[in-house]
């Protein structure tokens, strides 16, 4: 079982249950599946976006904000994978 955390700013955090597996679409290294994942979304509502994590067999997509950090934890609140932008 997967989690991410989100740290917003003011320190507000969200955790998001991913199940038990995700995809990581990154907007710089996977150009073309990130373009179709948002074709239909406004260019207001990509602005700061650097990647997206799918999860619930891709029928749910959280955007990554520049300005948020981002944790992949697992079930045991343990960290998997910190994917906040670099």
């Amino acid at each position: 079982m997967f989690v991410l955390r989100r740290i917003a700013e003011g320190e507000l955090e969200i955790n998001t249950c991913l199940g038990i597996e995700y995809v990581l679409v990154m907007k710089e290294k996977n150009r073309e599946n990130f373009g179709e994942l948002t074709k239909l979304w406004k260019e207001e509502d990509l602005k700061d976006v650097y990647g997206l994590v799918c999860f619930d067999n891709t029928d749910s997509i959280m955007p990554l904000y520049k300005n948020s950090t981002y944790y992949i934890m697992t079930n045991s609140g343990r960290t998997f994978a910190n994917i906040s932008y670099e």
